[in-house]
């Protein structure tokens, strides 16, 4: 399971807490959560910076533990609500500082994205609503620098999401879990594919990330390509 842990504005801690069913009935709440004591929000840090070096973030003067290379995503940890201050470090060196607004009781997802000489930060919400018996949910990010506006779909030629561009996200989609797929990401409205994932399992009850990563116009390494991250 996805562990979650306590950033203090005096220390980090030390303490973890797994996500587990909570109080709100269909949704996924961590075991133990500090709603009725702190104001916080659990949030998960991915590297999509296609030339970037292993990097830290720090909120406020808090550094989250783990140093993260490109593709590279943290599990859930639980951060003070309100606005804070993310800082990418490359060593001991601060790269980027923005400031991030995160709601009370809500889920992000914080991406590094761009070229890591002007890098900047991309928060989005998530949602750890239960799928439906028998589902799964999944939802498409086009982190892809300079990519055109993407469709997310199967090799059957089915389409999942239609037309995201650059650092815009879909809604959740619920499909079928314990279920074998091959995404593929094509130009919007093409028939020819740009990427295919290998073959994954879903399982039933989970969220996942498919995001396309890389710069659209490069080859090899920071060339486009996709990921699939399980929120939960």
């Amino acid at each position: 399971m996805k562990r979650l842990s306590l950033l203090k504005s005096m220390s980090l801690g030390a303490l973890l807490i797994v996500l587990a069913a909570g109080c709100r009935q269909n949704y996924v709440r961590p075991y133990g959560y500090y709603g009725n004591y702190y104001d916080i929000a659990a949030l998960q840090f991915v590297n999509a910076s296609p030339d970037a070096p292993g990097v830290n973030l720090h909120l406020n003067e808090n550094r989250v533990n783990g140093l993260y290379g490109y593709t590279d995503n943290s599990n859930y940890f639980n951060a003070y609500s309100g606005t804070r201050a993310a800082h990418i470090y490359e060593g001991g060196t601060k790269k980027l500082s923005s400031d991030i607004e995160l709601k009370k009781n809500r889920y992000y997802s914080l991406f590094l994205a761009g070229r890591f000489a002007t890098p900047e930060l991309v928060l989005l919400e998530d949602s750890l609503k239960k799928p439906a018996s028998g589902k799964t949910h999944i939802r498409f990010v086009n982190m892809s620098l300079g990519a055109p506006s993407l469709d997310l779909g199967l090799a059957n030629g089915t389409t999942l999401v239609a037309g995201r561009t650059y650092k815009q996200n879909s809604g959740y989609v619920a499909v079928d879990g314990d279920t074998k797929y091959t995404f593929v990401i094509r130009e919007r409205g093409a028939t020819t594919v740009k990427v295919t994932l290998p073959e994954t399992t879903l399982a039933t009850g989970r969220s996942y990330t498919i995001w396309v990563k890389g710069a659209y116009a490069d080859a090899g390494l920071t060339g486009v390509g996709g990921e699939i991250m399980r929120n939960y």
